[in-house]
């Protein structure tokens, strides 16, 4: 081999090294940036919201309107239950930032609890709502207030169970009109009693006005009954997280109220 070929070989063995020196600089940049620019890997940038069901259709537009508000990047968790379900899933360890409770009682309750023993941790209320009586498709029922379920005990009737707000409240209206129903089915929480009359399952249910309006379901006015207020307060855990406290804040605004008020619920 020539003295000019040696040199050339040795030229392009070098020039192949410096290229990937290069290329693993630029993947290792490249890595970098990505992880900085990762929210997800910053538990900061989620927070972790236990809230009632009947939240479920409007919790989304909240998030990303609080993204919007100057909090891009800003992950907001959901997890939806019946409000008595999510204190006991707090009790027992669950990771809340915040709890939004469809009623009082079950805020009350949260505040007993470890998780909410800190100072200032005072509940807001961000909304209210008002049970109504809705019917399934055609109202096969025939019913036209709650009275008429006195005379109507073959009429499939769905429930929230007691202590969750929306079952709490059912109950009450119908012991103080003297109406004990007929093998009635029991739901976990709101979202299910909407999907048994809107799916047929049942003739009709108690349920939210604006799960009502959301399922564009025939709504008949429950007389008696009183709108529940949503109290929303940070846990122990979201009290020392900015994007937790800023979220509750951001609840109670303007903007949020007007999305609020577009899905039915009613002013704080």
């Amino acid at each position: 081999m020539t003295t000019t070929a040696r040199s050339l070989g040795s030229a392009r063995g070098r020039y192949a090294s410096l290229l990937a020196i290069l290329a693993a600089l630029v993947l290792l940049l490249a890595t970098a940036c990505s992880s900085d620019g990762d929210s997800s890997d910053n538990p900061e940038n989620t927070v972790k919201v236990y809230a009632a069901a009947s939240l479920k259709n409007v919790g989304d537009e909240l998030a990303q309107a609080f993204a919007d508000d100057g909090h891009d990047g800003v992950t907001v968790e959901y997890n939806y239950a019946g409000s008595s379900k999510l204190v006991q899933q707090i009790d027992q360890g669950g990771d809340a930032d915040l709890f939004i409770s469809a009623d009082e009682e079950n805020m009350d309750k949260a505040q007993d609890l470890k998780e909410f023993k800190f100072k200032d941790s005072e509940p807001v209320t961000i909304a209210t709502n008002q049970l109504v009586l809705a019917t399934a498709e055609g109202n096969p029922a025939d019913l036209e207030s709650v009275d008429d379920l006195k005379d109507k005990q073959d009429a499939r009737i769905a429930v929230c169970a007691d202590g969750v707000p929306c079952g709490t409240i059912a109950h009450k209206v119908l012991d103080t009109a003297g109406i004990t129903l007929k093998n009635p089915t029991e739901e976990a929480n709101v979202a299910d009693v909407t999907t048994k009359i809107s799916t047929g399952a049942v003739d009709a249910g108690f349920i939210y006005s604006t799960d009502a309006k959301a399922g564009k379901l025939n709504a008949i006015p429950v007389q008696g009954a009183e709108p529940n207020r949503y109290p929303a307060a940070v846990t122990t855990a979201g009290a020392n997280k900015d994007n937790a406290t800023a979220f509750l804040k951001f609840l109670q605004s303007d903007k949020a109220q007007q999305i609020l008020a577009s899905y039915g619920f009613g002013a704080a």
